[in-house]
């Protein structure tokens, strides 16, 4: 290893076995930067930094939970950080030149994680047979606004877009409505007016923005700006009039995806968490069981609104791991994914989903007890009785059947059969995907493996206690969906780091100690009684990750 010749003996080995050593000779040379050369000429211009460097940076700086300007001094000041970036104690990094760097990648977080995480897998040999999804709510530092507050600062930030970029035409709007909204923070309209007269002000607040809607919607350039489609859209999802009457209620359909906050409209409010920000779901390696070693590597993020379902991300998953080469065997899930569709779905693709089906076990009879065909049709109940009819719904994908009714009430299971017996005819309407949902009910209650493995489902709750613990995702300083989409990205590729780096002394540690157990039990004339497979995957033995350690 090359020697640094800034720092002592001691420090040299003590960085050899650090964290940035391996980020400076497994992750910096695979630091991708072609999306860089759109924005440079390549025989033109002053030279650029190292691009490495900088996105090197950026994974450290998310590593290290820093602020901005905390990066900005270790690149220029902190030994270890030169160390783990390749450079050298003259280089500079300005403030202005770190968000000119951070704002030419932003959109780019995914080519970054993906080529991190194509380099971990070959060196470490990553076995991706069996991986668990999960997604957690990663919240903004956003204030919790009521509805006044919402309007009020709508309305401002517009004013305040207007007056900046068109002074006279924002000097002809109404005095009132400027002194209500842009006056000093002691003498707003609001703060001098008391609490029983909120839903007066609000409805104020709303002819407010109606008014400025109606005004500037045929202004060529204040009808462009960002916050004018706030208020747009504040029209849409909050405002109703009817017969001139105006009413401040949310719009039905916008339920869930109405702007919260003007700072940063993308982010959603959950119901389940009961907060505001955005949905990181991600996909991690796992073994079989506690006491199979595995690194626990992250092959696949992606950043949704916070009020996405989950179920509606299990094909996306499989879509990116079969592009990356890593597409599982068996993938491991909470039942907020469950659904016929996505079981089929992985069925089809030869991947086990194993994931706990939403609902109970049936108290009785279920329907996956009575003889079907595979056209869809019931030929006899479990007790024998032929079925008289069956009328097949291809659009609804159901199917009723009819049966004696005569010959069901005399029936001992009567009482716990799906099957619903009236004067006239005894009837069973069920749905195609119902006996598939009702045998993996009975799996999951019987089957002593599938719950055993299931188990490992659970583990995967810890990478987002260590990832908003210590990197900072508990409340995202960076407000806009992209700026957010690639914080969590940066997060992620900085975990990866961490956990190949834990993984690889684990291994040499483990290497050694069989080593050492080997000659001393040789020597002692007794056989070796731990086998290098019970501390590190065999894989991992002939793995060129050990040249140079």
């Amino acid at each position: 290893m090359e020697f640094v010749p800034w720092v002592t003996e001691r420090q040299h080995k003590m960085l050899k076995n650090s964290i940035y050593h391996t980020f400076r000779y497994e992750i910096l040379p695979n630091i991708p930067v072609h999306f860089f050369s759109k924005h440079f000429s390549s025989d033109t211009g002053r030279p650029t930094k190292d691009l490495q460097s900088i996105i090197g940076l950026f994974i450290l700086q998310a590593h290290r939970d820093m602020t901005d300007l905390e990066a900005v001094e270790a690149y220029c000041f902190n030994d270890a950080f030169r160390y783990a970036l390749d450079t050298t104690r003259s280089e500079y990094l300005s403030e202005r030149a770190y968000y000119y760097y951070r704002a030419k990648i932003m959109g780019e977080g995914n080519a970054i994680f993906n080529k991190i995480v194509d380099s971990i897998s070959k060196r470490l040999r990553l076995d991706a047979a069996l991986q668990r999804t999960d997604s957690t709510m990663v919240q903004t530092n956003l204030a919790r606004m009521s509805r006044l507050e919402l309007f009020s600062t709508t309305i401002t930030k517009f004013l305040g877009e207007l007056r900046k970029a068109h002074s006279i035409t924002y000097g002809r709007l109404d005095q009132a409505l400027r002194d209500r909204y842009m006056a000093d923070k002691e003498n707003t309209w609001f703060a001098n007016n008391k609490p029983s007269q909120y839903k007066e002000l609000l409805l104020a607040a709303a002819k407010d923005v109606l008014t400025l809607v109606e005004i500037f919607k045929s202004h060529a350039s204040a009808s462009k700006l960002p916050s004018f489609a706030l208020l747009e859209r504040l029209v849409r999802e909050q405002i109703s009039v009817k017969d001139e009457e105006i009413t401040v209620q949310p719009n039905p359909e916008t339920t869930g995806t109405a702007m919260t906050n003007p700072h940063d409209p993308d982010a959603h409010f959950n119901g389940h968490y009961e907060k505001v920000g955005y949905k990181a779901n991600l996909t991690e390696t796992c073994g079989k069981d506690k006491d199979t070693p595995d690194p626990k590597i992250i092959t696949h993020v992606s950043v949704h609104p916070a009020n996405t379902s989950d179920k509606t991300l299990v094909t996306e998953v499989i879509d990116d791991l079969g592009n990356k080469g890593l597409e599982p065997k068996a993938m491991l899930l909470d039942n907020g994914y469950d659904s016929d569709e996505n079981q089929q779905t992985c069925r089809e693709r030869g991947i086990d989903f194993i994931c706990p089906p939403s609902g109970d076990l049936p108290d009785g009879l279920g329907i996956m007890d009575f003889v079907r065909t595979e056209d869809n049709k019931i030929t006899f109940c479990p007790m024998g009785q032929r079925c008289l009819e069956n009328i097949v719904h291809e659009k609804r994908k159901r199917t009723v059947s009819y049966f004696d009714p005569s010959l069901c009430r005399e029936c001992p299971h009567s009482h716990d059969c799906p099957i619903k017996i009236t004067k006239r005819k005894a009837r069973l309407d069920w749905d195609w995907k119902k006996p598939r949902i009702e045998a993996r009910r009975r799996m999951f209650a019987e089957d002593k493996e599938t719950k055993a493995l299931y188990r490992q489902r659970a583990g995967g709750e810890s990478v987002f206690s260590v990832m908003k613990r210590k990197l900072g995702l508990t409340r995202l300083r960076r407000r806009g969906r992209e700026k957010a989409t690639l914080s969590i990205f940066l997060a992620a590729t900085a975990m990866n780091v961490l956990r190949m780096h834990n993984w690889m002394a684990w291994c040499l540690f483990s290497m050694l100690f069989s080593m050492i157990d080997g000659l001393r039990r040789t020597f002692r004339g007794r056989k070796p009684s731990i086998q290098r497979q019970q501390l590190a995957p065999s894989r991992f033995w002939a793995s060129p990750c050990w040249d140079g350690l």
